[in-house]
């Protein structure tokens, strides 16, 4: 009956993987293209930045047909770059700050590489506070994460930042510190970036020159000639400052071949401006106003070609929607060929779950039956034990009652005893004293005496009750000493004689007093007990 069972999910494998690889091939091959595209770009970026804008925008077009959001935001932010390169700004920080928009939210290496990118915007904008931010959040990620190679190009961003506060000792130690780690690495470009870096600001002029040659030679083995444009432009403000003009001119010259063979707008810009200082050192005042004057030309055709830039913008636009409904449209006439066969994989499927969840939903059922009445019974047995357990516990309670209430009556009678014993040795000593009424004088002597010796042995008997007492109320006393450790033992035994009710005048008669001495005892005992006018003494005592 089961022997068949097992091929279904094995045929139903079968045909999805037979349905499923040529997607995924398909899926594959539309990310390997866009991320070459985009390494493509990323290549160009110092080379030939117009190129490097032409392969982001097939880069974007192939990853929005494909729904891929990393790869767009991949290719958003290296536009931006390309952009910025070319001295385009605005179509630069609009594309970076789409890209991290687009930016998947666990993509956090992604994230921070464009956080790095959105930096450099901000510092080109003279928004230093935000350049900041930008490049302190991705340094965080990589340092998390232990990515050298973007963490050294998290030092190296904040080092440029630092060039515009100013502060160049700060910058310079930024630099070194990305330096320290691409060579330690083996980044040749980063490594020429850093060394770049190191020589925008004025300084040890030899040095930076040493810096800057080597350089040039690692990005003239790269063929990165937007970075050989930045680095002769660098170079000649160094033989500038080291007053050796000639030298300033002929890297300047150089810079100028490099910057125009890719048209970056922003190093000629930067061409001019540091040639006019070299003629107007040189006191070659005309070539130095043709150069600011060739500085502001190029500056007013970057702000005229914004708005070109902006319709092609919308151009790009336009085509990218027009491929979407294409893709589009493919996509269903796809769909519409599958959702036969999906329909049917789906009733069989379906099928078997419900079978599945029907027998699950029995089995269940009749494990929580069972595991129900296994319950029930324990807790009938656990009920049945604990009243016999409160049964056995009250009996224990009884018979612990009762063995008090027969000794309080003891002590009641034992008590009762003493009280009348006294009661009628007082009353035998005032009918003796009576009697002394009538003797002669001569007798009265020998019947004073006789009055004494036993009103001797009355108070010998008297010592032999308070020890009766303390033997008596032996474990009322314990607890009254571990209340109140400072009582005398006389205030111990006026505690003892108040808990079994006696009056003032009966304890009086039994401790052998008078009524007011008793009561200056229990006004005093209860200041030392700390009790308040409204509190009797007597039922406190009763509590304990």
């Amino acid at each position: 009956m089961f022997k068949h069972k097992p091929n279904f999910p094995l045929a139903f494998i079968y045909l999805f993987l037979c349905g499923a690889i040529p997607l995924f091939a398909q899926d594959a091959s539309v990310d390997n293209k866009a991320e070459d595209l985009i390494s493509k770009a990323e290549e160009m970026l110092k080379a030939d930045p117009s190129k490097a804008i032409y392969y982001s925008n097939a880069a974007i077009v192939e990853a929005q047909q494909n729904g891929d959001n990393s790869h767009l935001a991949m290719a958003m932010s290296t536009l931006g770059e390309a952009y910025m390169n070319q001295g385009d700004f605005d179509m630069g920080f609009e594309a970076i700050t789409n890209a991290v928009e687009k930016c998947p939210v666990d993509s956090i290496q992604l994230k921070a590489y464009i956080y790095v990118r959105l930096a450099g915007c901000y510092l080109k904008l003279m928004d230093l506070e935000r350049a900041f931010e930008y490049v302190n959040k991705a340094a965080v990620i990589y340092d998390s994460i232990n990515d050298l190679r973007h963490l050294a190009g998290c030092y190296n961003s904040r080092g440029l930042v630092y060039i515009q506060v100013p502060d160049n000792n700060k910058a310079e130690a930024n630099f070194k510190a990305a330096l320290e780690i691409n060579r330690r690495i083996g980044a040749k470009k980063q490594i020429a970036s850093n060394l770049n870096n190191l020589c925008l600001y004025q300084g040890n002029t030899s040095e930076k020159i040493a810096m800057l040659h080597e350089a040039i030679a690692i990005n003239d083995s790269l063929g990165a000639v937007w970075s050989l444009g930045e680095n002769y432009n660098n170079l000649g403000t160094q033989y500038f400052y080291g007053k050796e003009y000639g030298k300033a001119l002929e890297a300047l010259h150089k810079a100028m071949i490099y910057a125009r063979r890719i048209n970056a707008k922003e190093l000629i810009c930067d061409n001019y401006r540091y040639s006019s200082w070299v003629y107007e050192a040189q006191k070659n005042y005309p070539a130095a106003y043709q150069n600011l004057l060739s500085l502001y030309e190029t500056e007013q055709e970057l702000l005229a070609k914004d708005a070109i830039r902006q319709i092609e913008l919308n151009t790009i636009q336009k085509r990218l929607k027009a491929k979407e409904q294409e893709m589009l449209l493919q996509q269903q006439a796809f769909q519409i060929k599958s959702l036969r066969m999906q329909r049917y994989i789906s009733l069989l499927i379906g099928g078997a779950i419900i079978l599945i969840l029907l027998y699950i939903g029995f089995h269940y059922r009749h494990r929580k039956k069972v595991q129900i009445l296994e319950t029930a019974h324990k807790l009938q047995e656990q009920e049945k034990e604990l009243v016999e357990l409160k049964l056995k516990q009250a009996e224990n309670e009884t018979r612990i009652i009762e063995k008090e209430l027969d000794y309080n009556r003891h002590e009641l009678t034992n008590f009762a005893f003493f009280v009348r014993s006294r009661n009628d040795m007082l009353a035998h000593i005032q009918s003796m004293v009576k009697e002394g009424y009538k003797l002669q004088d001569s007798q009265i002597e020998t019947h004073l005496r006789s009055i004494n010796a036993y009103i001797t042995q009355f108070n010998a008997k008297n010592t032999e009750t308070e020890v009766l007492i303390d033997q008596v109320n032996a474990k009322f006393i314990d607890k009254l000493s571990q209340l109140h450790p400072d009582l005398s033992k006389n205030e111990q035994r006026l505690a003892s004689l108040l808990r079994i009710g006696l009056s003032t005048k009966e304890i009086a008669s039994v401790i052998d007093s008078n009524p007011k001495t008793v009561n200056m005892a229990r006004y005093r005992l209860r200041k030392h007990l700390n009790l308040e006018t409204d509190e009797s003494l007597t039922e406190y005592m009763k509590s304990i």
